[in-house]
Formats: C-alpha cells, structure tokens, sequence
C-alpha cells in the first residue's frame, strides 16, 4: 500500500493539471461540484476517480490515511507502507522533502509497530540517496522500495551496488515495480526516452508510448543479474507485469516473451523471487486465471496480496476487491497469499 500525501506528489503527476488545482481547497471543491453537476448518476466517470484518489491524498496525514484504509480490513491486519520518492520524475516540484514523508511514515510505525512495516524508496537520481538509506535502515525501515521508471534507471545501476549488499548481507527484502507501463514515469520526449534505452542496452519500438518506452528499464529479465549475485536479498516483482502482460496472455497465450509467463518461470527458478498482484488484480476477469496459477505449489508460495492502495483507488473500491478475491479463492488460498507468503518474505 502507499500512504503518501498530496504534497509528496509533483504537481503533474496527474493529467490536465489535476494535482495543481486539486492541491488547493477552493480547485478541490470547484471540480468536484463541476463533476458533480455533468456527470451525477455515474459512478465509472474516470476524473470522479481521480478525485477520490486526490481526496484521499489530502486527508492531512499518512496516519488519517493509513486509518481509512485499516478499517476495511480485519483488525490485526498489518500493512506494508510503501515510501515514494518522486523528485526526481521531471514532474514538477514536490511541496515537501522527501525525508519528511520518511519521518512522519517513521514515527508513524513506531506509534503502531504491529499495523505499520515501511519500505524506503532508494532512487539513485536522488543526489542523498545513501544517505537516505542508510539513515532509514539505522531508524527501522525494514525493506526497500525500487522503482525504475521514476527517472529510467537499471535495477543493476552502480549506484545501487551498496544497496544491495546491505540488503543481501542483512536479509532485507526488496519490492520492485514491474509492469509495462505506469502512471508514475519520468516525464520527458520520446526521443530523450529512446536515447536512454539505447545507452542502457535495451530494446524499443517506434509505436511505444511514453509509459512503455519508462517500462523497459524494469523488465523482469533486468533483475536476473540480482537474483543471482544476491541470494539472500528477496525480491518482490510488483504487479506480476500488470494488466497489459496478463490480457495478453488471455488474447494470446503462445508468446512467451509476456511478462507474465516470463515473471512466473523466473519464481520457479529462483527462491529468492516473490510477485505480487496489486493493482493488475483490480480487473475481476483475471481472478479465474489467479486460482488456476495458484495450483501450482511453487507459484502458490511466492504471490503476494496487495491492492497498491490507495493508487488502486482509480480503478476500483479497496474493501470490495479484498471481499470479491478473498470469496473467489477461498479461505485456503487467500491465506496463503495474505499471511503465509508475507511472512516469509519478511522473515530474516
């Protein structure tokens, strides 16, 4: 889950200006009563959406945000909190500094040790990165958070060498963004883009948009070199490759280039590798091919549950999705993904 605020997002994260005139109270009311007004009735309007997702950022704390989200849960439920640092997507300024959504997201675990766990996002772009780090790990973070396309870097960047050793020699685990496109992308040309690929060695088409052309850095084969000099580093591959990968497996289940078959292969091969679902599994028409994968014994023990709230607020209700999957998959099957695998990802 993610529990920034709205003064940890750059002011174009969102199309058409929406993080600029939703970030003041008077924009805020302005386009949710114009909303309101055009479209009453719908509850699929996507900027209705937005606006849940914009409401939910300026609820004032990453406490009042972590609270709306815990009571559509179980009351023992623990929550991994996913920090972002988004300073460097050539996006606009972010209010605040990141270290200060470290340290409200910090002091909020300590306040709650058996609900919050935090990841620290490590972006190399960030000229403090290690210093970032490395005052996190001493503070209490437990894992790491890794996100390529915020400033189109390689999981096997140098920079991020220390990292890793770190995280390898003190068992921290790793949870990585791995889908093909994404909302949160360095904002550049496509031309720019496309000399970044080539100089990192990776593979583009001229029919790729912007979001594809940022995905490239993290595609699953990436981080084989990790996985295999780093054994004792765990390592999440979010969102299983995302929608795209999974309705092309649906459409088109001969291509094994598909991130999906090429995430599910790599977890059979390496014991270190773990995926989560979240946000892919926002669409209910892939639960069916979810339950069938969990079948397999080996892919069973390593998916992890997650919505990537509340990012999955633009998609869908977070209290809904956990009770339709949960429903679907059954207790046995839901407890393995939801406690079983986390727990083991965790464990030092």
């Amino acid at each position: 889950m993610h529990i920034f605020k709205e003064e940890d997002v750059p002011r174009k994260f969102l199309p058409l200006g929406l993080v600029r005139i939703l970030a003041s109270t008077t924009g805020f009311k302005i386009v949710a009563k114009a909303l309101n007004f055009l479209n009453p009735l719908s509850s699929n309007n996507q900027f209705k959406k937005y606006l849940k997702f914009a409401e939910t950022g300026k609820l004032g704390s990453q406490k009042a945000i972590l609270e709306q989200c815990a009571i559509q849960y179980p009351s023992k439920t623990t929550f991994i909190a996913l920090s972002m640092d988004m300073s460097q997507m050539n996006a606009g300024k972010v209010p605040r500094p990141f270290q200060n959504q470290l340290t409200e997201l910090i002091e909020l675990s300590n306040e709650y040790p058996d609900v919050l766990i935090p990841f620290v996002h490590v972006e190399p772009n960030n000229p403090d990165y290690l210093i970032i780090f490395t005052r996190s790990m001493k503070e209490g973070f437990q894992g790491i958070k890794f996100y390529p396309p915020v400033s189109c870097h390689l999981p096997t960047d140098y920079r991020m060498t220390p990292v890793y050793e770190y995280c390898n020699k003190h068992k921290i685990p790793m949870i990585a963004h791995c889908g093909a496109q994404s909302p949160t992308h360095y904002h550049t040309s496509k031309k720019k883009l496309r000399k970044k690929l080539d100089a990192a060695g990776l593979a583009w088409t001229k029919d790729m948009k912007r979001t594809e052309l940022c995905g490239q850095f993290t595609h699953p084969r990436n981080y084989i070199p990790l996985l295999e000099k780093y054994p004792d580093m765990k390592i999440c591959l979010g969102h299983w490759g995302s929608e795209i990968a999974w309705e092309e497996y649906l459409k088109n289940p001969g291509n094994l280039d598909n991130w999906f078959y090429i995430i599910r292969d790599m977890m059979k091969k390496y014991p270190n590798l773990y995926t989560d679902i979240s946000f892919t599994l926002n669409n209910q028409e892939y639960f069916s091919v979810l339950k069938v994968l969990l079948l397999d014994e080996k892919i069973q023990e390593k998916v992890l549950f997650g919505t990537d709230y509340y990012m999955v607020e633009t998609k869908t209700d977070e209290k809904k999705f956990c009770f339709d999957l949960r429903a679907y998959l059954g207790e046995d099957l839901y407890k393995a993904i939801a406690v079983d695998n986390p727990e083991k990802f965790l464990k030092k």
